[in-house]
């Protein structure tokens, strides 16, 4: 009974929360004061509601007592009814009893069928009395049950009345940090579930329905160290988000996030603090460079080292360094502190020749890519890797884990010298790069010695050594057609760019997996060594959107359906030069993306695949200034332009705002700036646009009020209230 009472009471409260206050932003204190107000007349009205709901539980219960009343009433005057009416059934059976005495001793002729004809009108009207006293006993059972039911509800009613208990509490560890807030619950004080009968709190299973959200509709994570930065690397693992974080004690270590102050925490120190003892002073000398961490390897002519960080849905792969440092290895963490480990150390080897050093450009494992689970199969990494244990070593080469078992994909370009295989290090290797999947399929470039750098595949469902196929020699000979833009669509259909040759140039590819069905699509622009170079490549279901120089428009919007005829420039946007469209996202069928001319500038525009559907959306920064003069690299910053909620969200420019996030939906009446962090034209440049959840996930800088608190993480929802201030 208390789950109908409960039942019903929310059903009197659901209304309260059809009056939830929306979400905006604001770009001025006006703005702020208005929403506060807006607020505050929000709760005032759910009070003022709340307080008309339980007067209606009190007012169900007053008109039940009173059924109750009349039920009871109804019983009495049935009950009347019926002794008045068995009175008058036994008085017939009197009158017949007399009738039959007398009908057995007259011999009258005349008298005996007055009397047998009295005697039937008696048993009739007998039967209906009986007929009637029945019905009545029935009634009188109807009226008793229903009166039992309003008791029942009366009961369920009082004690919904007396057992409800409401209480206000703060909700400071799932709001932000900068924006606790306060939730009003209601519920029974029973100790149901974890909760503890009678001590004046509800908790857990004893709530029953809460009212209350966190104020505002943004607001800091975390406060990590003062750092230019900030998280970065950031990445969705099924219902959290990884990032790499600096709290300034433990340097770059990975960490991880459910979107609360109290669900965001450093995972693992995986590279603690390193300490040495000078031998002269015995001055004890502390670093603690974290795992997560960059490094400047230009002076001893090698490439710089930057650490990666990808996920699946239960697990996530980090490149970096462990404890001691040495060689940056392969990471894999399932969110906590004892599942986070080092895979395999595949550098064992402690000797480095001086001569190995210059020939030598291996600075870590790179090009971490993840195959999510599937059905039986865990999530997966693919990763270029160096492999040096002592007998057994390979250049750099792919490599395929899931955390517990690593195998090598292949070893392509085998170091072999006079004497047989190198004994301590291969410094050369094929340089996996630009790993993609689809389906069951990994797609990759790499190089060998006969063919330079080609397109491969590997099956994995393929059995023993028969997985791994160089698709094609695209450019015979030894400079290889370097494919680049792997872009797979369909069913095991992919897109890329190649150059067949001098003449033909780099182009756009379109290969189904083996060497007979891949081809080029087209000759953009024809001639001796004229390169359409196509590149932004984003699938579109079976086809593909891209960008290409034709030789006379310069680089515009393309499309492909992989034909000729069905390969095609979209529009010139800039007709006196190149738009150079970039930083695609799709939203259904339609493409957004930023594009330059020279009336506008670099602007927000859109595309259904056709010219008379690619049109500018606003131009933000008004005049021939561009809103996107920012062409940032994501490894560094991270997406500037994504899909979240059905919306394209980007950080732009603008002279009223200066950088910050704006919103669009396709039109120009739509599209607006989405949150002035550093109120005026100050900026608060956002990086790091994610979407996870019903939140946008992003870092920025030198937000009011916290102008020296460096680069942090925020995220911003369509708060759906009702916010309650105490």
């Amino acid at each position: 009974m208390k789950i109908n009472a409960v039942t019903l009471v929310l059903i009197f409260l659901i209304s309260i929360f059809a009056g939830c206050i929306e979400g905006g932003s604001s770009a001025g204190d006006r703005e702020k004061i208005a929403s506060l107000e807006l607020e505050i007349n929000n709760l005032t009205a759910e009070n003022e509601e709340l307080s008309s709901n339980y007067a209606i539980i009190q007012q169900t219960l007053d008109a039940a007592l009173i059924d109750l009343n009349s039920s009871n009433q109804d019983v009495n005057n049935l009950t009347l009814t019926l002794t008045s009416l068995e009175s008058y059934r036994d008085n017939l059976a009197n009158i017949l009893n007399e009738t039959m005495n007398e009908l057995n001793q007259t011999q009258d002729e005349g008298l005996l069928a007055q009397l047998e004809s009295q005697i039937t009108n008696l048993t009739v009207e007998m039967e209906d009395a009986n007929s009637e006293i029945l019905a009545l006993n029935n009634q009188i059972m109807t009226k008793q049950s229903e009166s039992e039911q309003l008791l029942a509800t009366i009961n369920a009613l009082q004690s919904t009345i007396d057992g409800l208990t409401f209480d206000t509490r703060q909700i400071v560890g799932d709001c932000p940090m900068d924006n606790p807030g306060i939730e009003f619950v209601g519920g029974f004080d029973d100790g149901t579930g974890a909760g503890i009968e009678g001590d004046g709190e509800l908790w857990n299973d004893e709530i029953q329905f809460r009212l209350g959200e966190c104020p505002g509709n943004y607001g800091r994570i975390l406060n990590l160290s003062k750092n230019y930065w900030g998280p970065s690397g950031i990445a969705k693992m099924g219902d959290k988000l990884v990032f790499a974080g600096n709290d300034g004690v433990h340097s770059w270590e990975p960490w991880i996030t459910d979107g609360t102050v109290s669900g965001t925490y450093m995972v693992k120190d995986v590279r603690p603090e390193e300490c040495t003892v000078n031998e002269n002073t015995g001055e004890e000398t502390c670093n603690n460079y974290g795992s997560l961490t960059y490094q400047d390897f230009s002076g001893i002519n090698r490439d710089n080292y930057w650490p990666e960080l990808v996920s699946g849905n239960s697990k996530f792969f980090f490149s970096g360094y462990g404890e001691g440092g040495g060689m940056a290895e392969v990471f894999v963490s399932d969110g906590t502190e004892e599942g986070t480990y080092l895979i395999q150390d595949q550098w064992t080897h402690e000797y480095f020749s001086s001569n190995g050093w210059w020939d030598f450009y291996f600075v870590g494992p790179r090009d971490l890519h993840v195959i999510p689970s599937s059905g039986n199969h865990p999530d997966r990494l693919v990763y270029s890797g160096f492999w040096a244990h002592s007998g057994d070593v390979t250049g750099e080469e792919p490599y395929l884990t899931d955390g517990v078992t690593t195998v090598r994909m292949g070893n392509i370009v085998p170091e072999i010298t006079e004497a047989g295989p190198y004994c301590c290090f291969d410094f050369l290797g094929s340089k996996p790069r630009d790993f993609t999947h689809v389906d069951n399929m990994i797609y990759f470039s790499a190089e060998s010695n006969d063919n330079g750098r080609e397109l491969y595949r590997y099956d994995l469902n393929g059995f023993g050594n028969n997985r791994l196929f160089l698709i094609g020699d695209i450019r015979p000979g030894i400079e290889g057609s370097e494919p680049e833009q792997l872009t797979p669509v369909g069913d095991n259909k992919i897109y890329f760019s190649a150059e067949v040759d001098s003449e033909t140039g780099r182009e756009l590819y379109f290969s189904r997996g083996s060497a007979v069905n891949t081809n080029i699509v087209m000759d953009i622009w024809p001639g001796d060594n004229n390169s359409s170079n196509p590149q932004n490549l984003i699938s579109h279901g079976e086809n593909i959107f891209f960008t290409a120089d034709n030789g006379q428009n310069g680089t515009e919007l393309w499309y492909s359906d992989s034909t000729v005829t069905g390969t095609q420039m979209v529009k010139d946007i800039n007709t006196n030069g190149s738009s150079n469209p970039r930083s695609f996202v799709l939203s259904g069928d339609i493409l957004y993306f930023t594009a330059y001319n020279e009336q506008y500038g670099r602007e927000l525009w859109k595309s259904d695949g056709t010219e008379e559907g690619t049109v500018m959306i606003m131009d933000i920064y008004v005049g021939s200034n561009s809103t996107f003069d920012w062409d940032l690299n994501e490894r560094l910053f991270g997406e500037q332009m994504i899909l979240h909620d059905e919306k394209i969200y980007f950080t732009a420019n603008s002279p009223e705002y200066g950088y910050e996030i704006w919103q669009s939906d396709g039109t120009m009446q739509g599209t607006n700036i989405l949150l002035d962090l550093n109120s005026g034209n100050n900026s608060s440049y956002p990086w790091w646009l994610t979407s996870f959840g019903n939140k946008l996930y992003f870092t920025a800088t030198n937000i009011e009020p916290y102008p020296t608190d460096g680069r942090q993480m925020y995220f911003y929802w369509d708060n759906p209230g009702p916010v309650i201030n105490i």
